[in-house]
């Protein structure tokens, strides 16, 4: 009877070997990612910071009643409004609900939506709960703030996920639900470079573009929306919504200077960054490295978070996930255990109260959230441009 071989270790590490059965059981994962969101709802109902999720419940009256969209309302909560003007609808079954099941509803949704896109990943057992547990605390430090976040992260990844099952139509599908959240999330569409029945693909973002885009016509009349458009494109493109946790924001910080929405530093960060999206892009298609698919993926996942002026703390789920799901797709080296380490400490750990406050501070005054998402980046950049083709059957060979 032939002998059977059991899976590599993800890990290369004695401990990674010594792991207790439970910690890599499905259940366990599920269960503490429904109690850390549970524990964050009643905090959140507790406190009553929960303003994000108002925002959006707010959207739909506001378009309901033929309110502005992109305006402030601060006897009703604080900051904009700066989703596409269709996501009012999208969220309108969850604000007809109470306050407190509707943010219960959102916040559980995000997080079981989330976990569901991470058991979809194509990749060995070992290799998904060990990606679950590296993304638990940043997908809480996410679901706190009650955004979109971990939606987006899902999406993303589906749409993905589905191109490499040659469902050109539900990818199609995510795509334009990403974009009919936030405009930027559509990127991982670009994805579909790289797979079969691209024209199939084109066609189904045509179709479901143009209903999302008229869907608003429902509730609003054709001018209304006409108007709701310029003045959603006219905010996010203002300086009223420079953040500080892009690369640009990391920059400043350590350079002790103020945030400007232009400067040779921000014309610079653009310029590369733009420069290095086109190099990946081309280097992907002409080497085709192993899962190049998926590396180009995560790239994407990071680039429109660390490049992004409106970056905040919570949007680094959608950074995180591409990132580790791509550093799990590659050949195991010491670069990517340590990489993965520096994500989790610096970038997901270092930022909240569980660690000393010198060390938080430190985190949060220099904006170090973005450094190791930064550095996976350039990682992948390396394995896009300059993994030949004839070093792929090597990795193969490895994995």
């Amino acid at each position: 009877m032939p002998k059977q071989h059991l899976p590599t270790p993800v890990f290369s590490l004695s401990v990674a070997n010594r792991l207790p059965s439970w910690f890599q059981r499905p259940l366990t994962v599920t269960v503490l990612y429904f109690i850390g969101t549970l524990v964050l709802f009643i905090q959140s109902l507790a406190t009553q910071r929960y303003n994000n999720f108002i925002i959006f419940r707010s959207s739909w009256d506001h378009m309901l009643h033929h309110m502005p969209l992109y305006q402030l309302y601060p006897d009703t909560y604080f900051d904009y409004f700066l989703y596409h003007p269709t996501f009012p609808i999208l969220f309108a079954p969850l604000a007809i609900l109470p306050v407190t099941l509707g943010l219960f509803v959102w916040l559980m949704g995000s997080a079981g939506l989330f976990l569901y896109a991470l058991r979809q990943l194509p990749v060995a057992a070992n290799k998904r709960y060990i990606i679950s547990w590296l993304l638990l605390l940043e997908l809480l430090n996410a679901i706190q703030s009650s955004q979109t976040n971990p939606i987006m992260a899902a999406l993303m990844l589906l749409t993905v996920i589905n191109l490499d099952r040659s469902k050109p139509m539900l990818a199609a599908l995510f795509t334009c639900i990403c974009f009919f959240i936030k405009g930027y999330g559509a990127i991982t569409g670009l994805v579909f470079l790289f797979y079969d029945r691209k024209l199939t693909y084109l066609s189904y973002c045509a179709l479901f573009g143009i209903i999302g885009t008229v869907l608003p016509l429902v509730v609003m009349s054709p001018a209304e929306l006409l108007q709701a458009y310029h003045d959603w494109f006219k905010l996010i493109t203002s300086p009223v919504i420079l953040e500080d946790g892009s690369v640009r924001g990391m920059i400043y910080a350590m350079l002790h200077l103020p945030q400007q929405s232009g400067g040779i530093i921000g014309k610079t960060v653009t310029a590369l960054a733009f420069s290095g999206l086109v190099s990946a892009l081309y280097f992907a298609w002409k080497n085709r490295p192993l899962h190049y698919h998926w590396i180009i993926a995560g790239y994407l996942l990071l680039w429109v978070v660390l490049f992004n002026q409106s970056t905040e703390s919570p949007t680094y789920i959608m950074a995180v996930t591409g990132a580790v799901a791509g550093l799990m797709m590659l050949p195991e080296r010491p670069l990517s255990v340590i990489l993965l380490g520096l994500l989790v400490f610096v970038t997901s750990l270092c930022p909240t109260d569980l660690v000393p406050s010198f060390i938080n501070k430190v985190a949060v005054n220099y904006q170090l959230k973005a450094l190791p998402c930064l550095l996976v980046l350039l990682y992948f950049q390396y394995y896009l441009c300059f993994t030949q083709p004839d070093d792929t059957s090597r990795q193969r060979l490895a994995v």
